[in-house]
């Protein structure tokens, strides 16, 4: 008796824990500061004169 009780119990938090995932609700939240906040920096190489020499520089650049 006590075997069929213990069975019965097991079974029904079996299931209602196999239920739950599938009544659960996708909840996505949003921020104003996805990704866009932060500075993309790339170096850049730049070119110029100076005195009659040729310079050759690489700077960071950054939006």
């Amino acid at each position: 008796m006590k075997t069929i009780l213990l069975a019965s119990v097991l079974a029904l938090s079996a299931a209602s824990a196999a239920m739950a995932p599938a009544r659960a609700e996708t909840v996505v939240i949003k921020t104003h500061d996805h990704m866009h906040m932060r500075k993309h920096c790339r170096m850049k190489t730049v070119t110029h004169w100076r005195h009659h020499k040729k310079i050759v520089e690489q700077v960071k650049v950054c939006n």
